[in-house]
């Protein structure tokens, strides 16, 4: 059933992805309640493009699946935490037990953001007015995204800035 005023499933399952990714940033930051700033922030793209979602504003489906996207390459790519969340995941199915639940967060997570990507591409393409035009507003996503994360790693978290440090030699 969607969120009332929707009107469509393809939105609630986005501000549902988006606010339960969100409640695992606030896991995390219970885990470490040093990055809780940090956390707060970064909720901010998820939340104003769930809410533009609502709207059916196309740059929120752009914020909210860049967002996801830019999180799970980040959390893929340039770390393991996503691939420990998952092996954290097959200990807990194994054993009964884990040892470190604030990696296995990373699997919810992971599995929170793909759903951003996935349902903010679907949500996209039921729009009636797209336009070549709106290539625009994934490339000023594809740009503000990454722009803010590293912003606010750096005011807020540097030691995460390393994680870039391979890319800015190239």
């Amino acid at each position: 059933m969607p969120f009332p005023g929707t009107g469509n499933k393809i939105n609630s399952a986005i501000v549902l992805c988006a606010a339960l990714f969100v409640v695992v940033l606030l896991i995390a930051a219970y885990f470490d309640p040093s990055i809780l700033v940090l956390h707060v922030f970064e909720a901010l793209p998820y939340l104003i493009g769930a809410g533009l979602c609502l709207r059916r504003k196309k740059f929120g489906y752009m914020l909210a699946g860049v967002s996801g996207g830019f999180w799970l390459w980040t959390a893929s790519f340039l770390t393991t935490f996503v691939r420990n969340g998952f092996e954290r995941v097959a200990m807990l199915v194994r054993t009964g037990a884990v040892d470190r639940v604030d990696i296995l967060i990373a699997a919810p997570a992971a599995i929170f953001a793909a759903g951003l990507v996935l349902f903010s591409t679907l949500g996209y393409a039921r729009l009636r007015n797209r336009s070549w035009k709106d290539l625009a507003l994934l490339v000023g996503a594809i740009m503000i995204v990454p722009a803010f994360f590293v912003l606010i790693f750096a005011v807020f978290a540097p030691q995460y800035l390393g994680m870039f440090r391979g890319l800015w030699r190239r």
